[in-house]
């Protein structure tokens, strides 16, 4: 589970911006506390679900790629060579500042925190602290100019992970790839409880017994969607040759090739969904850029009600369309306003920081006025047009 996430100097992220799961207990009491959203560690509360929504080009995208970036760098940057790049761009307009990064998270009911920062190609300070006993501890502090320090008997011999550690590699990915006990632990929840895209998902990747899992509830999601598609089966009558099959409401017995002849939104619906199915027990966070991207509004909101059932998933979304802004489905700070300010940088802000929202009758109507600076202004169409 995350707790929190934090970036700064990264695309049009200038200033730190923050996703922040805890639960706002401080205000609008009177609101319904929808207590489907969330999630209970040590007695704290988190929410399980937010969505980020703005104008185009507000940097909602960017909060994506950072713990994409993240995920990646601690899976791979053990393997990275010396005249590699990093795969990002630190804010344009102001130079020679370092791109920070921080993520607070929780892996088999213990709190971890790690940190690091880049600056001109190179991996400048990292750190990880964690809570056993709910009391912070020093796992490994990398300072400026490579200097280390530990906490006592954490991460055994590391002068063997130092000297194999370069400026383009994070010690926690090297201390995994050395089998140190804690790195790992922190390097497999990045690699299996962290999910940023399913793009790369294909039929391919699918296991039957996983598929047979998820079939009712995909077939529920085609029904509330009112999709003439009745049935989806498991063919393998090749051997060795998988694909899936449908079958539509006008002739049950003819079937189609649900790969090469269903839709891109069917298509995408049955990946999510096999992607959250997989993972539902594993406590993961989900991360995903429009994700709604071809769904139906009830198909979206069937997947958000999907993430509530889980009980201990996480989803973090970007969505441009403003019926998922619903203050009966979701508390005001599990709904973040992306804005842009003239000086470039994108600035982050939940519902739940805003005075008076409760007295909104028309939140959606109110967001797309323009109240809280979420959507851009673009004046009369027809005179713009006619002026050109």
């Amino acid at each position: 589970m995350v707790i929190a996430l934090k970036v700064k100097n990264f695309f049009s992220l200038r200033d730190d911006a923050v996703l922040d799961f805890t639960v706002d207990s401080s205000s609008h009491k009177n609101m319904d506390p929808l207590t489907e959203n969330l999630i209970d560690f040590n007695g704290d509360k988190f929410v399980n679900i937010i969505g980020l929504f703005g104008g185009n080009a507000a940097g909602k995208s960017n909060i994506i790629k950072t713990m994409a970036f993240c995920r990646n760098l601690i899976i791979n940057s053990h393997l990275s060579n010396e005249g590699d790049k990093f795969d990002f761009q630190p804010f344009k307009f102001e130079k020679d500042k370092p791109s920070e990064f921080y993520i607070d998270f929780v892996v088999d009911d213990v709190e971890y925190e790690y940190s690091f920062s880049i600056k001109d190609g190179k991996i400048m300070t990292e750190s990880l602290y964690h809570y056993p006993n709910r009391r912070k501890a020093k796992v490994f502090v990398r300072e400026a100019g490579n200097a280390y320090s530990y906490g006592k008997g954490l991460i055994p011999r590391p002068a063997e992970i130092e000297a194999n550690t370069g400026s383009k590699t994070l010690f926690l990915s090297r201390a995994s790839s050395m089998n140190r006990a804690i790195p790992q632990v922190v390097y497999n929840f990045f690699l299996h409880r962290v999910i940023t895209e399913i793009d790369g998902f294909n039929l391919t990747d699918i296991a039957r017994e996983d598929f047979e899992l998820c079939r009712p509830v995909l077939l529920k999601a085609l029904e509330v969607s009112d999709s003439d598609i009745i049935d989806i089966r498991w063919d393998e009558t090749v051997a060795g040759q998988m694909r899936l099959l449908s079958f539509h409401k006008e002739d049950p017995a003819i079937s189609f090739d649900f790969d090469k002849e269903e839709s891109e939104g069917t298509k995408r619906l049955l990946f999510i969904l096999m992607v959250l199915f997989k993972k539902q027990y594993d406590g993961c966070t989900v991360f995903l850029d429009e994700f709604d991207l071809k769904l139906h509004l009830y198909l979206a909101e069937f997947i958000l009600d999907a993430i509530r059932a889980t009980k201990n998933m996480q989803f973090i979304f970007t969505s441009h369309n403003p019926m998922l802004l619903n203050t009966n489905k979701l508390r005001p700070e599990q709904i973040v306003l992306v804005t842009k300010h003239t000086n470039g940088n994108s600035e982050f802000i939940p519902l739940s920081d805003y005075d008076g929202i409760e007295r909104i009758p028309d939140l959606r109507a109110a967001y797309l006025q323009g109240r809280f600076d979420g959507v851009p202004y673009i004046g009369n169409i027809k005179s713009l047009i006619s002026g050109i």
